[in-house]
């Protein structure tokens, strides 16, 4: 019962309300307004999203790389849904069939850090799998108040499953720069 409860409360990390609705309004104003290649590319990128996100709560462990195609497929659509406000982003080192991790366990790192980047100028995110360390970077443009009060306790669930996997988190901050590192148990 407490596994089927974590997996669940795993996938509404990823499927949060606010984040649906925020891509289906994008969809049905695609729609309305004619976008028809646009609007079949958010669709397109969600339904992976969502099959994904299903496929995923089934598993307690997936492969490094099929974490990056699932923050690759997140990322590109939340490219696609702030446009020019979000700079852009690189995933470097999600390659490894052979890592294991934790589903869902990166994603609301992603999103603070890509929420943070949207009132920023020409600003990347960066996600990083660094091998020799044994840990994930996310740089990103510091982490304003704000969005960090606005997403407070999906980071704290997000915090909790840290923990309970025996990783650890790190967050190193100036004024203008964000580093989130998750150093991941051997």
């Amino acid at each position: 019962m407490q596994e089927g409860a974590n997996t669940l409360r795993s996938l509404t990390l990823f499927v949060s309300s606010h984040f649906m609705f925020n891509v289906l309004g994008k969809l049905q104003s695609e729609i309305l307004s004619g976008e028809k290649r646009e609007a079949i590319s958010t669709l397109s990128l969600y339904s992976l999203l969502l099959r994904k996100s299903c496929e995923f709560s089934q598993k307690k462990l997936i492969s490094l790389k099929e974490e990056g195609d699932f923050l690759s497929a997140y990322l590109n659509l939340e490219k696609e849904r702030f446009g020019e406000d979000l700079g852009g982003y690189k995933l470097q080192g999600f390659d490894s069939d052979e890592i294991i991790i934790e589903a869902f366990l990166l994603q609301p790192f992603v999103e603070l850090a890509i929420l943070s980047t949207l009132q920023k100028e020409k600003t990347e995110v960066v996600v990083e799998y660094k091998p020799d360390l044994h840990q994930v970077h996310i740089h990103s443009a510091s982490i304003n108040t704000e969005i960090r009060e606005k997403l407070a306790g999906k980071l704290e669930t997000a915090l909790e499953r840290i923990k309970l996997f025996e990783h650890s988190f790190q967050l190193d901050e100036t004024e203008i720069k964000s580093l989130q590192v998750i150093l991941l148990k051997k």
